[in-house]
C-alpha cells in the first residue's frame, strides 16, 4: 500500500471531495441542508461539510430525537462510504489501504451513540454505514455525488443552492 503522501495531491483532493460529497448527498436525502462544504487550503486534501444547525437539542426519551441521532450517524458514515466509491473506481491506480479520513467522523458520532446507548455499538455503526451506502449507490445519487465532488475539487467550496441544483438535476427534478 502506498503512503498517502506518495499519492498525487490531485488524487487525494478528489478522494476528499468524494468524502464530503458523500456527507452532502446522504444529508440531502435525510433533509439535512448544508450551509456549505469546503476543501481546506492549501491542497484541498481535507475538508468539512457544515449543515444547518438543529433548532432544538436531543433527548434520549423522545423517539423522534433517537431517530435524528441515528440519521446523524448515517450522515457521518456517508463520508467514508462516499470516499470508498472513489477509491474503488475501475482503473484508479492508487488505493490508500487503511485510511484515517473517517477518524473525525467517528469522533463526531460519539455523542449520538452515547444518546442511543446501543447494546452493540459496532452493529449500529455497521447498520448506519449500510444505510448510507444504499443511498449513495442509487444511480441518481451516484451521479449527484460525482458532480458535487467535481465541483468541490475544482472550486474547493460548494453551497446549498449549488447542491440543490446538482441533486435536483441528477434526480430529474
Amino acid at each position: 500500500m502506498p503512503i498517502p503522501n506518495d499519492i498525487p495531491v490531485e488524487i487525494r483532493r478528489a478522494a476528499c471531495a468524494f468524502h464530503e460529497a458523500g456527507h452532502i448527498v446522504v444529508g440531502w436525502e435525510h433533509r439535512r441542508a448544508i450551509t456549505h462544504a469546503w476543501l481546506r487550503p492549501p491542497y484541498g486534501v481535507s475538508g468539512e461539510t457544515c449543515f444547518e444547525p438543529y433548532t432544538r437539542g436531543f433527548r434520549a426519551d423522545r423517539p423522534v430525537d433517537r431517530r435524528r441521532a441515528e440519521v446523524e450517524i448515517i450522515i457521518l458514515s456517508a463520508g467514508y462510504c462516499g470516499e470508498m466509491i472513489y477509491w474503488n473506481e475501475k482503473g484508479l491506480k492508487w488505493y490508500p489501504g487503511a485510511i484515517a479520513s473517517h477518524e473525525d467522523d467517528l469522533r463526531q458520532m460519539r455523542p449520538y451513540i452515547a444518546l442511543l446507548q446501543p447494546a452493540d455499538e459496532a452493529a449500529l455503526r455497521e447498520r448506519c454505514a449500510a444505510a448510507a451506502t444504499a443511498i449513495l449507490y442509487r444511480p441518481a445519487m451516484l451521479a449527484a455525488q460525482a458532480a458535487i465532488a467535481r465541483r468541490l475539487s475544482e472550486q474547493r467550496r460548494i453551497d446549498r443552492d449549488e447542491v440543490d441544483e446538482i441533486i435536483g438535476r441528477a434526480a430529474g427534478r
